[in-house]
């Protein structure tokens, strides 16, 4: 064949190629329609370990009351020491199922939100964006959203008869109540101002009138808590993202136990580091990660992946500034607008990229805790280990108070150090170093030193965050000598040296990985579990394992959950409402007052609940028919969400059940029903669909 004919074969297969990867559709990373079973498929959530406690020898579940006893038992199980790191909010007329609950007096009895956001620096469980708590004193209950590290997802739960008094019993809810509004299958909150929250002052004042501080809370607090409480969950939105390029990013094969060692090793690189990079020209990043991720990720993600978005719009309850005493249910209406219901499109479409890696390892490093890299650091320095000693010339300028130096060297090893120290008499009191760089290794920024007495010579001994100073490599920069003329001080400049003695102290770590490769990492199966991985690891290394948590839950109580879903019924004053257990059946049979639980308890029953609540449904149904900017409420059945960020189209379902709502309309009212007429008064002003204080019981 031709030359020239080959080539533009070639030409023609490589566009195919990119045209077929350009039409290729992205994925969700965290499917919203499928919310997966009740009950763990294995493990626990969090919140099972915090609340479990030892009673003659045996542990069993206990949920301390009241709130804030609950609070603080988390804040110990989190390790915060004295230090608070529980955030905690208030919302009086919010977005969540218990909005109703303590209508009229909402701001007497606000909801309260919690969130876990700050790492152990001792052996304690790693609760970090991995535990939220939903308190309403009224309803009794308290909703959970908590990370089982064993099933690698946040569970659902609800703790319900939680009063003095009560017997609390924590139910793993069920999925498809939460996750039609938390899409992502993890917490969810408001885009800032956060005007939900008491950090909106109209808000305050009209929750001050009632307390000045509630459960604990303080009623006037500024945007820092619930800005830190939206941190957490955008933090832990990608948590499933992780996860997902760690189990499968790599596959299955030996090629695949070596990719997820290298990617360990980064990941502890860049912890080591604080933070400040990973050695991506290693041969284990560039030989075993690098050429295995982008062959997997072109296999199974070619149009790339959906991030799931844990963002919903901020809500003023209180638009009208002009009135000042808000009651009535109407404000507790939420339009489609601002619905959490409402389908959200993707955050971010992630494509294979030089930055995809990096997030992936910084991403990785939230699943270790602080205290863990303090234990591997101390481990790794104790090792005798060979010490390389490199040089370079320095331009100081001293002082009686201070010392500026800028150190660099043309030769092999390239080193190059820049920084300053503020002096007590002879001796440091604190000090920075801006930069130091070595050859074949990313450069550190802002390293903090130490130091003691000096006359000619100052000898500095970096740290970082508590950590030994270390390059990106893992290797530890042990000391860093400035030698300079004894009339430094009263010249201001003058030249010196600068000696940097580097410690290879790294390699026990990568032997204990590779190590790790022919056992736990060998498993694609197997999420990154710091319960699981740490400990092995620790041990390789020789260090003394801290971890007893929160892995192992055969010591637990049995988990319980919701009842099964009830059978479609075949015959009774129920079966004219069969058509709406297929759609409905998993939201609106459970024995909780929200979502309206028209679909439990007998057939007569039914047949009553769905009559009470037939103007609602039929408003909620007709809304598929609206334009999604005309809708005044989401329509029912939600929306699945769509990766490419595309409207969803109306179930077939839904037009046999409006026209069923809307014949037993007609027969009950003789007309039928007209959508702009109901509404006329607004959606709060229909018939409530089973209201707590109007509500039969199943």
């Amino acid at each position: 064949m031709p030359a020239l004919a080959l080539l533009l074969l070639l030409a023609l297969a490589l566009d195919v190629k990119a045209a077929t990867t350009a039409a290729a559709a992205p994925v969700w990373a965290i499917e919203p329609a499928d919310p997966g079973p009740d009950l763990p498929p294995r493990g626990r959530s969090l919140f099972d370990f915090v609340a479990s406690v030892e009673v003659d020898g045996r542990r069993r579940l206990d949920v301390p009351f009241p709130f804030s006893a609950l609070v603080e038992r988390l804040e110990a199980r989190a390790g915060c020491g004295t230090a608070r790191c529980a955030k905690q909010v208030l919302i009086p007329l919010g977005r969540s199922l218990q909005r109703t609950a303590a209508a009229p007096d909402f701001f007497r009895h606000p909801r309260v939100v919690v969130a876990i956001d700050t790492e152990p620096t001792r052996a304690n469980a790693l609760l970090k964006d991995r535990i939220y708590l939903g308190y309403q004193q009224q309803a009794n209950l308290v909703e959970v959203i908590s990370y089982n590290e064993a099933a690698a997802r946040f569970e659902f739960q609800v703790v319900r008869d939680y009063r003095q008094g009560g017997t609390p019993q924590i139910i793993y809810a069920r999925r498809a109540v939460c996750t039609a509004c938390h899409q992502n299958q993890a917490a969810i909150f408001s885009r800032q101002l956060w005007d939900e929250t008491n950090a909106n002052p109209r808000i305050a004042a009209l929750l001050e009138r009632e307390h000045l501080s509630y459960q604990g809370v303080l009623v006037r607090r500024g945007v820092d808590v619930p800005n830190a409480i939206d941190d957490a969950t955008d933090r832990a939105n990608l948590i499933g993202l992780w996860q997902l390029l760690w189990r499968q990013g790599c596959g299955a094969t030996a090629a695949g136990a070596r990719c997820r060692s290298a990617l360990l090793l980064a990941v502890l690189q860049y912890r080591l580091s604080d933070g400040r990079g990973f050695d991506r020209n290693g041969a284990e990043w560039r030989k075993e990660f690098e050429p295995q991720f982008e062959l997997r990720w072109r296999t199974l993600w070619p149009g790339g992946l959906a991030l799931t978005n844990p963002d919903v719009p901020n809500r003023d309850p209180l638009p009208d500034a002009r009135a000042p005493a808000p009651a009535g249910l109407g404000l507790v209406h939420i339009p489609a607008a601002l619905d959490p219901l409402a389908q959200r499109a993707p955050l971010e479409l992630l494509r294979l990229d030089p930055q995809t890696s990096s997030r992936l390892v910084a991403g990785l490093a939230q699943f270790i805790a602080a205290a863990d890299v303090m234990a591997i650091d101390a481990q790794m320095a104790r090792e005798a280990a060979p010490a390389k000693l490199v040089r370079a010339p320095c331009a100081i300028v001293a002082t009686a108070r201070w010392l500026s130096f800028d150190c660099h060297a043309d030769d092999a090893d390239a080193l190059a150090v820049n920084g300053r120290i503020e002096l007590d008499g002879q001796r440091v009191r604190v000090g920075k170093l801006r930069r130091l760089a070595l050859a074949g290794s990313e450069p550190l920024a802002q390293l903090g030193v130490t130091g003691g007495g000096f006359t000619t010579r100052l000898d500095l001994v970096p740290s970082s965050g508590g950590l030994n100073a270390r390059l990106v490599d893992g290797r530890r920069i042990a000391q860093i000598s400035l030698t300079l003329p004894a009339d430094a001080m009263a010249r201001r400049e003058v030249e010196g040296q600068v000696s940097v003695r580097v410690v290879d102290d790294a390699q026990p770590l990568r032997a204990a990985i590779s190590q790790l490769a022919a056992g736990v990492l060998n498993n694609p199966d197997q999420p990154f579990v710091r319960a699981l991985l740490l400990p092995q690891l620790l041990q390789r290394l020789g260090a003394q394992n801290h971890i007893n948590c929160c892995f192992d839950a055969a010591a637990l109580a049995p988990a319980l959950a919701e009842p099964a879903l009830p059978d479609v019924p075949t015959e009774g004053p129920a079966q004219p409402f069969a058509a709406f257990f297929p759609l409905c059946v998993r939201c609106h049979s459970s024995a909780d007052a929200t979502p309206p639980n028209f679909l439990a308890g007998t057939g007569e029953r039914i047949a009553a609940s769905i009559r009470q609540c037939a103007p609602r449904i039929h408003v909620r149904l007709s809304q598929w028919q609206l334009d999604p900017q005309a809708r005044i409420k989401t329509p029912m059945p939600p929306a699945q969400g769509r990766s490419d960020g595309s409207q969803a189209h109306a179930p077939v379902e839904v037009a046999g059940l409006q026209r069923l709502i809307a014949t037993l309309l007609e027969r009950e009212s003789g007309v039928a029903p007209d959508l702009d007429r109901m509404l006329a008064a607004g959606y709060e002003a229909l018939p409530p669909c089973l209201s707590e204080r109007r509500r039969p019981r199943p």
